[in-house]
C-alpha cells in the first residue's frame, strides 16, 4: 500500500485525480518546503494549505514571528504528520538540497512577502525553485523560478529599484491580510503543480490588483509591475474599516469554500460573520476545509468554525446555525446580514440563496470550485445578472467533487476572492464582479474575467419573470457525503 488509511482518507479528493493520485500525494507527503515571509499571521494561509495538500515539511522564517507557538498547536491539530520548524535567515539561504532533517525528497522554496522584505534577502539566495510573491495592500506579484539565470535577472531588476520604505499610516495593517491569504493559496497551487511536475508554472510574472481587478500574465514586465504596486487607486482607510467592524456578513457553507472567506473576513475584523451549516466534520474535509481539525471530526462544522474563528479575531461576534437551510428559513435567516456569501456546491442550494437574496434585495457572493477549476461572480439584485441568468435550466446538483475530487487550494483562493468581494461591498471601494465572471484555471495559473449579461428571459429577474416567490427547495445545506462546500 503506498499510503496508509487515514492518509488514503485525508487526502481522497487529491487521490481519485489521475494528476495526483496516490502515488502523487505519496511525492507531496515527502517533499519539503522553505519559507520565508513577514509574520506568522500573515503567512498562515499558506502554511495551512500546505499541510492541507499533504506537503508537511516546512521550515518558515519570519521576519516577526509572533505568535509561532500557537501557530504550530492549530497546524499540528489540523493535521498531525505536519513537521513544522523555525529558522533563521542563515539556514534560510544556506540550505541547499536536503532539508533540515537530512531528508532529499523535493525541495521547495517560497518567498511571500512586501518588496522591501524581498530585497533584503534576493541577492542572497542561489538555488531554485524558488516561488516568488510579492504583495503590497491589494496587489500580488508572483513568479517562479526554476533556474539561477532567470532569478539573478530578477534581482538585477530588484537591486535597480529605489523603494519607498515609509508605511501608508492611513492603510489598516489589517487588510494586508486579504492579499496575503489569495497569495497564500496560489502559492500553495504552484508548489503542488512543480512537485508533481504537473500543469504549467507561472514563469512569467502574474500581477493581480484585487481592488481594480487587473489581472495580467501575458507580458514579462517585472519592473512595470513593481512600479504599479505603489499606485494608490481604491485606497480603503480607516474610515472603511470601520464599516467593516459594523457589518454583518452570513456565510452559507462551513466547508472549502466557506473556511477561507471567513478565515479572511476574521483576520480583517468584519464585526459579525453568521455561518449555517448542518455537516459535522470527516476527515475527508481536511485536504481543503482549513477551518477544522482533527480534534474536531463528528463535531458540528458550524461550531468547529466557531472555535477556530474565535481563535483568530476574539473581537468578531461569529454566530453559528447548525441548521439546514431551506425555503421555509432562508429569509427570515437573510433578512439581518448586508452581504451573503455563498459556499454550496449544488444547483439547488444555489438557485434557493439566489433566489431569497432576490427578492430581499441582499448582495449575493458566489463561487464554485472542480477539479483544478474555479468560478467567482458579485450578484447584486436590480443592478446586473443573476444566478439563473447565468445557469437558466440547471437540472439536478451536477458533478460533485466528491466524483471527482478537487486540489484543496482551489477552493481557498475562490473563497479568498469571495472575501474580497465582501469588503469591496461594505466599504463601496473598488471594483466588484458584478456583471462579471471570473475563471480560474489552476493547472495553467490563469485568471480571466468575462462580461456577464443579464438575460431579459431570466425566470427571476428577466422582463416576464415566472417565479414570484423563493420556491421550496429539499435538503439544502446538509450534503452529509458530499463535501465540497
Amino acid at each position: 500500500m503506498i499510503l496508509k488509511k487515514e492518509q488514503i482518507n485525508r487526502y481522497m479528493r487529491h487521490i481519485i485525480m489521475p494528476e495526483i493520485g496516490g502515488k502523487g500525494q505519496k511525492k507531496l507527503l515527502e517533499s519539503a518546503v522553505y519559507i520565508y515571509g513577514e509574520s506568522v499571521e500573515l503567512l498562515s494561509p499558506l502554511i495551512f494549505y500546505l499541510a492541507a495538500s499533504g506537503i508537511v515539511r516546512m521550515f518558515c522564517c519570519f521576519e516577526n514571528d509572533d505568535g509561532y507557538d500557537e501557530l504550530f498547536h492549530r497546524i499540528r491539530d489540523f493535521n498531525d504528520e505536519v513537521i513544522i520548524e523555525l529558522i533563521d535567515e542563515q539556514e534560510f539561504i544556506n540550505h541547499k538540497h536536503t532539508d533540515k532533517l537530512g531528508n532529499t525528497g523535493f525541495i521547495l522554496n517560497i518567498f511571500s512577502g512586501d518588496l522591501c522584505l524581498l530585497k533584503k534577502i534576493i541577492n542572497k539566495i542561489d538555488f531554485s525553485p524558488m516561488i516568488i510573491s510579492i504583495h503590497e495592500k491589494w496587489k500580488i506579484i508572483l513568479q517562479t523560478f526554476t533556474n539561477m539565470d532567470d532569478l539573478k535577472l530578477f534581482a538585477g531588476i530588484l537591486s535597480d529599484k529605489s523603494i519607498n520604505e515609509e508605511t501608508d499610516r492611513t492603510f489598516p495593517k489589517n487588510l494586508n491580510a486579504v492579499a496575503a491569504s489569495v497569495s497564500g493559496s496560489l502559492c500553495s497551487i504552484e508548489a503542488v503543480k512543480l512537485c508533481l511536475n504537473i500543469g504549467e508554472a507561472q514563469k512569467k510574472p502574474l500581477y493581480f490588483d484585487i481592488m481594480s481587478m487587473e489581472i495580467n500574465s501575458s507580458e514579462n514586465k517585472c519592473d512595470y509591475y513593481i512600479n504599479k504596486l505603489y499606485d494608490n487607486n481604491h485606497e480603503i482607510t480607516s474610515d472603511d474599516a470601520k464599516k467593516l467592524s459594523a457589518c454583518k456578513i452570513l456565510i452559507v457553507g462551513a466547508g472549502g469554500l466557506g473556511s477561507p472567506a471567513a478565515f479572511s473576513l476574521a483576520m480583517v475584523g468584519v464585526g459579525t460573520i453568521g455561518i449555517i451549516d448542518y455537516d459535522t466534520v470527516e476527515i475527508s474535509n481536511l485536504n481543503r476545509q482549513i477551518l477544522h481539525s482533527v480534534s474536531r471530526i463528528g463535531m458540528s462544522k458550524v461550531e468547529s468554525a466557531k472555535i477556530f474563528l474565535n481563535n483568530v479575531n476574539p473581537h468578531t461576534e461569529i454566530i453559528a446555525y447548525n441548521m439546514p437551510l431551506n425555503s421555509d428559513n432562508v429569509t427570515e435567516l437573510i433578512k439581518d446580514y448586508d452581504v451573503v456569501i455563498s459556499g454550496v456546491d449544488n444547483i439547488s442550494a444555489r438557485y434557493l440563496i439566489n433566489d431569497a437574496c432576490y427578492f430581499a434585495k441582499k448582495p449575493m457572493i458566489e463561487a464554485g470550485v472542480l477539479r483544478f477549476n474555479g468560478i467567482n461572480t458579485t450578484i447584486i439584485p436590480d443592478e446586473g445578472h443573476c444566478y439563473r441568468c447565468i445557469y437558466m435550466n440547471a437540472a439536478g446538483s451536477g458533478l460533485s467533487c466528491a466524483e471527482t475530487g478537487t486540489l484543496g487550494p482551489v477552493p481557498g483562493i475562490m473563497g479568498f476572492m469571495e472575501a474580497a468581494e465582501a469588503i469591496k461591498l461594505i466599504t463601496g471601494k473598488g471594483e466588484t464582479l458584478k456583471n462579471k465572471l471570473l475563471m480560474f484555471d489552476a493547472l495553467n495559473f490563469e485568471l480571466d474575467i468575462f462580461t456577464v449579461n443579464k438575460n431579459p428571459d431570466c425566470s427571476l429577474c428577466g422582463k416576464n419573470p415566472d417565479i414570484k416567490v423563493v420556491e421550496h427547495h429539499e435538503f439544502i445545506c446538509e450534503n452529509k457525503n458530499d463535501n465540497n462546500k
